[in-house]
């Protein structure tokens, strides 16, 4: 479950990346991914996911200040 999440947002920040999707569909991409994901798992899956999460905003956010947006 959460592998698939990972692999999932880690295809959508790959489009973001290459200028396929822009910055609005980045976000709505991986919020659907987070909240498919987040009433599935328990305990450490849980933090598990929220650090990817995490750490995908952190990706995304650093494109666009390089990028000056």
């Amino acid at each position: 479950m959460i592998e698939a999440y990972e692999r999932r947002s880690q295809e959508v920040i790959e489009l973001f990346l290459n200028r396929s999707i822009g910055f609005q569909e980045c976000i709505a991409a991986l919020d659907a991914a987070f909240g498919a994901l987040i009433t599935k798992v328990t305990g450490k899956e849980l933090l598990a996911v929220t650090a990817q999460a995490m750490t995908n905003n952190e990706t995304v956010m650093k494109e666009m200040k390089r990028r000056g947006e």
